[in-house]
């Protein structure tokens, strides 16, 4: 571990010393940083600022060292809810937030239904997963309303399943049991197929009507959807890439827009420097409208902020309350959702506008690379998919395009 101290300057101009931490993460193996303030003026404290920092390099040298689960002995006899604790542990560490959450909360199924006998771990049969898998596909929920148990999607019990799966690998690994019992249970149901987007596609007329229903009552709750709506369909952006939109991200000069935060949530709200794969990370075009769109949600939060005065919640968000503070992504999904109801068009989801930006540029001609970066998919697989399903719609609404085709044989079958 390495510390040097660096300088920062605050709003008020007064300069204040940092330390700056890097280290080697022992799981991930990659170099990281950590910032410490000492809340030293620089003037007259660097003595003050070169023993801090010495300091920090001591009390935090315990984040090159493997954590605890990584390196006790685990019992050959321990139970398979206590090591799929200690799995949840490690992936702590390794998984970004919301992912880990998505693992817990899949995880939760697997330990109330384990929890009543408490099995050991290597004890588990392919017959006890088994036994498991149905039990979910027939009683894994409970309605809410009813109280009654109902059966849980097969795609999540699938989910489910792969836990288990990587837990029973990893305690392979770690020379607890010599198979996975995983490996011989079906999760029988609906297949892969059945799985298949409905992908939706509104055209340029459908998507002016939804904009103007949106924006017919600005008292409405809806009208604050304008702009999400607007850079979903010109833009293709994700829920979480147009929640991440921050001002720093707009250049006005070179006239781009920057995708490079993104806000996201499973049951905690995340805001992450970073996107959903490499790929995502992007810089757009900022044509004229969207200019007109960022002008308009510019205003609105100066007049806002004078009208909150010291209460308004400074954050350099774009979409943000009328106080400043940033929306949750589940509210404005839930909003939409009423929208599209009330509009008469409930099919249509906000990630749907996202499909229908692809179908007005594969309109507009462009080829699958151009559209592939524009909206930010990790490979062309994915482009591709979204190309044919649109290309199906359009060849079962053009058939007079084959009549016209064919007018020159008409001669001869008369």
């Amino acid at each position: 571990m390495t510390g040097i101290l660096i300088t920062k300057q605050n709003t008020s101009g007064q300069s204040y010393y940092y330390v700056k931490l890097s280290y080697k993460d022992p799981i991930s193996h990659k170099w990281r940083q950590k910032m410490i303030s000492t809340h030293l003026e620089v003037k007259g404290n660097k003595r003050k600022a070169e023993a801090m920092k010495n300091e920090a390099i001591v009390n935090f040298s315990y984040l090159e060292s493997l954590p605890k689960e990584y390196q006790a002995d685990i019992d050959p006899n321990i139970t398979l809810c206590d090591y799929l604790d200690q799995w949840l542990s490690r992936k702590k560490n390794e998984l970004e937030r919301s992912t880990y959450e998505s693992y817990a909360y899949r995880s939760s199924q697997i330990f109330n239904y384990f929890k009543v006998t408490d099995p050991r771990l290597k004890d588990v049969t392919a017959g006890t997963i088994d036994k498991f898998i149905t039990y979910l596909l027939q009683y894994g929920k409970t309605n809410r309303k009813t109280s009654v148990k109902e059966p849980l999607a097969v795609r999540t019990v699938r989910s489910i399943k792969s836990i288990l799966l990587s837990v029973y690998n990893q305690a392979a690994i770690d020379g607890l049991v010599t198979t996975n019992p995983v490996t011989l249970v079906s999760v029988h149901g609906k297949k892969n197929k059945d799985y298949q987007e409905n992908m939706l596609f509104l055209t340029e007329s459908e998507c002016k009507d939804l904009m103007d229903f949106l924006a017919s009552d600005k008292t409405s709750h809806f009208y604050k959807l304008v702009p999400i709506c607007f850079f979903g369909i010109y833009y293709g952006l994700r829920r979480s890439e147009i929640l991440g939109l921050k001002w720093d991200a707009i250049d006005y000069v070179k006239k781009t827009l920057c995708i490079q935060h993104t806000v996201v949530r499973v049951k905690t709200t995340e805001a992450k420097d970073s996107t959903k794969t490499i790929n995502s990370y992007r810089t757009l075009a900022l044509f004229p409208t969207a200019e007109q769109c960022l002008a308009r949600i510019k205003a609105e939060q100066n007049a806002n902020r004078k009208f909150f005065g010291d209460s308004y919640f400074e954050s350099d968000y774009i979409f943000t309350w009328e106080d400043g503070k940033p929306y949750g992504p589940d509210y404005i999904s839930k909003l939409f959702c009423k929208a599209t109801k009330a509009y008469g068009r409930p099919e249509i989801t906000l990630h749907k506008l996202r499909h229908t930006c692809a179908s007005l540029l594969i309109n507009k001609g462009w080829d699958v690379k151009k559209l592939q970066y524009w909206l930010g998919h990790s490979d062309t697989s994915t482009t591709l998919n979204i190309y044919s399903h649109f290309n199906k719609e359009r060849m079962n609404e053009m058939p007079d395009d084959l009549e016209q085709l064919s007018e020159s044989c008409n001669n001869l079958f008369q």
